[in-house]
């Protein structure tokens, strides 16, 4: 499960549902803040999504998905400025999510027809589409997904 935000609200959020499952016997599905995040867009005509979420100083978390919410690349933690190297190989791209927003220049994004939050619909839709496809895992396998690591642990490592 990938989620950005407090690293210590995703832990619980995470042994929430591990809880919930293991006492039910029920399989969990995954879902990613850049995965609902790429169900804002339902535009036939795009062939790439690419959902941005702004994480300062010039860095985003960045999705890049077909038009059938399938990733094409891992998920990306990086500057803003090697993330638009990597979508150079995509055509008629739509960006959603905040980072967009605050890049849209460089990203040259002319106009926003999108709504850019995660709701708790695309979650489900998402879920529900992986369900679709036989897509589950169980409770114990269920673990966070963080791209990079939190500032104290970065300020740690710089100051060895």
């Amino acid at each position: 499960m990938l989620v950005l935000g407090s690293f210590t609200g995703i832990r619980i959020g995470i042994s929430t549902v591990k809880a919930i499952a293991e006492s039910l016997n029920i399989p969990v599905i995954d879902v990613s803040s850049l995965e609902a995040l790429a169900y804002n867009i339902q535009d036939e005509k795009c062939s790439t999504i690419c959902s941005l979420i702004d994480a300062r100083n010039n860095q985003v978390y960045c999705g890049i998905f077909d038009k059938n919410y399938n990733l094409l690349e891992n998920y990306l933690a990086d500057d803003i400025n090697i993330v638009i190297k990597t979508l150079q190989k995509y055509d008629n791209i739509i960006y959603t999510g905040d980072g967009a927003i605050i890049h849209k220049e460089l990203l040259k994004i002319k106009d926003f027809l999108h709504n850019n939050d995660i709701h708790a619909k695309n979650i489900a839709k998402c879920a529900y589409n992986k369900y679709k496809r036989n897509y589950s895992t169980t409770a114990d396998l269920l673990a966070p997904l963080y791209l990079r690591k939190s500032q104290a642990e970065r300020m740690k490592q710089k100051n060895g």
